[in-house]
């Protein structure tokens, strides 16, 4: 049955009419940019005679998975193959390239212009001047003449003058535009090195063999995968100044080097993680042994860059308005679509972004996030205490760089790291200065034996901290502190007589064994204090690490 097909199939090629092969013109309608690819949808309409029909769509990117290409052609007739093809050329084929090295062209040509003319410059100069030391030389005899006039010397005086400062202006000119236009070049030649393709010059063809039933015309879709474009969330943090809500705005800041431009095109921005040799895990047998130190600390290491690379593949997707003032325009949002694997925005409208080094960023979503307000201090770290918001994550926030603006005024810069949906986090809203804080360190004593001077093969340290909370706002706040006692990982070290004023809400705070946090609301104008005292046992000429 297989070699009757086969028959059949080549008889259908060698009696069915064929016609030669044709490029058609394209344009690129749809791109889905997922972390580090992009799929590309592309339209053509053509006119196909009764028969066997050979298209060819070109492709002008740089990278294309050829696995990933497939084509849809909508009219009567069966698709017989599709299939990605390479042509080498002695030229590259990509436009923008093209035009980049035609500006680079012309941009040398100028500058060698303005070279040549500050020469002229020059040599103007150089000449007024051999006239001034002329005059400076004596005259001989046989040439001497009468003495010049008074006025003739003034204007000859003057039009020195006038012409060594027209050249100096044109030559200052003239070096700040050459010096510009070097600039440029320098901007272009990068650019320039960022889009070709060095190693060969490939024009790529997706190539369509269809059978038509009749004479008709034809709409043909291709679609393929292309390396050199990304994105990741960027998002930016609007706290109004009576802290009821954030207004959180995110943005898709993507760049794209493929070496097509996207003119006029529909784009979705998807969080899929693109499949690329990922196998379903397995699990083996749970055993156990005695592993010897060397061996373990392998074992340790293994797994450590394991979990790195499972880590790296999972960052890698991973005031009021007075009345008579006009309303503020809302952000665009992209339509959300949760697919099974993934959410897809589509942004509202078509748009161009051409294939060069720079960031584009896009609107995706804004979304208010209700929570509570209060202020987040570590003073053993840091002498700042920050105003945060407590609230839940879903599952659209991704983890990327978070622009702060308070009030509508830029405060800062922090991350937002991923989080689970209905995970609870703090988003930092910036450090402020009206919320003091000061750790100090109040005792520091050996203590001595009962006759003071007899040594002791064990130190016994008596130490003891206060922690001050000042708050100098107008209005009254609310703050955590986090701090810690000295946690003993051997027997020679003891930490004991611990006393710690006032109680702390919660010890061992995060399963952080001797971490302690309190909470206070205090009034404006007022302080709280903290006291933390312990005393320390170790061996003595031993020295304690993190003392």
């Amino acid at each position: 049955m297989k070699r009757l097909t086969a028959i059949l199939f080549l008889f259908m090629m060698t009696t069915v009419p064929s016609f030669a092969q044709e490029t058609i013109p394209s344009r690129i309608t749809e791109v889905t940019l997922f972390s580090n690819q992009a799929q590309i949808t592309r339209e053509a309409t053509v006119q196909a005679k009764k028969g066997l029909n050979e298209f060819s769509i070109e492709v002008g990117a740089f990278r294309v998975d050829s696995d990933s290409v497939s084509a849809k052609v909508f009219g009567e007739g069966e698709i017989y193959g599709v299939q990605l093809k390479q042509i080498h050329l002695k030229e590259s084929p990509q436009k923008n390239i093209k035009e980049l090295e035609k500006k680079i062209e012309d941009l040398q040509r100028m500058l060698r212009s303005l070279q040549n003319e500050k020469k002229i410059l020059e040599k103007k100069e150089a000449f007024l001047g051999s006239l001034i030391d002329f005059s400076k030389t004596q005259i001989p005899q046989d040439m001497k003449t009468q003495f010049p006039k008074t006025e003739d010397l003034k204007e000859a005086l003057s039009f020195l003058t006038d012409e060594f400062e027209a050249i100096r202006t044109k030559k200052e000119s003239l070096e700040i535009e050459f010096e510009e236009g070097n600039k440029e070049l320098a901007v272009l030649k990068r650019e320039l090195a960022s889009l070709r393709n060095r190693r060969q010059k490939i024009k790529r063809v997706i190539e369509i063999l269809f059978n038509s039933k009749k004479d008709q015309g034809l709409k043909i879709m291709t679609s393929y995968v292309v390396g050199g474009a990304y994105w990741g969330p960027l998002y930016k943090a609007d706290v109004p100044l009576d802290l009821k809500e954030v207004n959180l705005k995110m943005f898709s800041k993507m760049r794209q080097k493929t070496g097509e431009d996207w003119n006029d095109t529909s784009l979705r921005i998807s969080n899929i993680i693109p499949i690329r040799g990922i196998q379903l895990p397995s699990l083996g047998s749970w055993l156990l042994d005695l592993t010897p130190a060397k061996r373990k600390r392998a074992l340790s290491k293994g797994m450590s860059r394991v979990a790195e690379e499972s880590d790296m593949m999972l960052d890698a997707q991973s005031a009021p308005m007075a009345s008579g003032e006009m309303k503020e325009a809302e952000l665009a949002s992209a339509v959300r679509k949760e697919l099974p694997l993934s959410f897809e925005y589509e942004l509202p409208r078509k748009i161009t972004i051409e294939s060069q080094d720079k960031d584009t960023v896009l609107p995706l979503f804004s979304k208010i996030l209700e929570g509570t307000f209060f202020y987040h201090t570590v003073p053993r770290v840091s002498p700042l205490s920050f105003l945060v918001c407590r609230t839940s994550a879903d599952k659209e926030l991704l983890g990327g760089p978070l622009n702060v603006h308070f009030g509508g005024r830029f405060v800062g810069k922090t991350f937002l790291n991923e989080k689970k949906a209905g995970q609870e986090f703090d988003l930092n809203l910036g450090a402020d200065r009206e919320v003091k804080v000061r750790r100090e360190k109040i005792k520091d004593k050996i203590k001595e034996t009962f006759f003071g001077k007899i040594q002791r093969g064990t130190i016994v340290r008596e130490l003891a901290y206060k922690i001050t909370l000042e708050n100098l706002k107008g209005k009254p706040i609310s703050i955590e502190i986090i701090d810690s006692i000295p946690v003993s990982r051997t027997d020679k070290i003891v930490v004991k007589d611990l006393v710690v004023t006032p109680t702390p809400k919660k010890e061992n705070y995060q399963d952080k064994e001797g971490v302690m946090l309190w909470a206070f609301d205090i009034k404006p104008g007022e302080e709280e204090e903290i006291n933390i005292e312990f005393v320390i046992t170790y061996p003595k000429d031993t020295p304690v690490y993190g003392l």
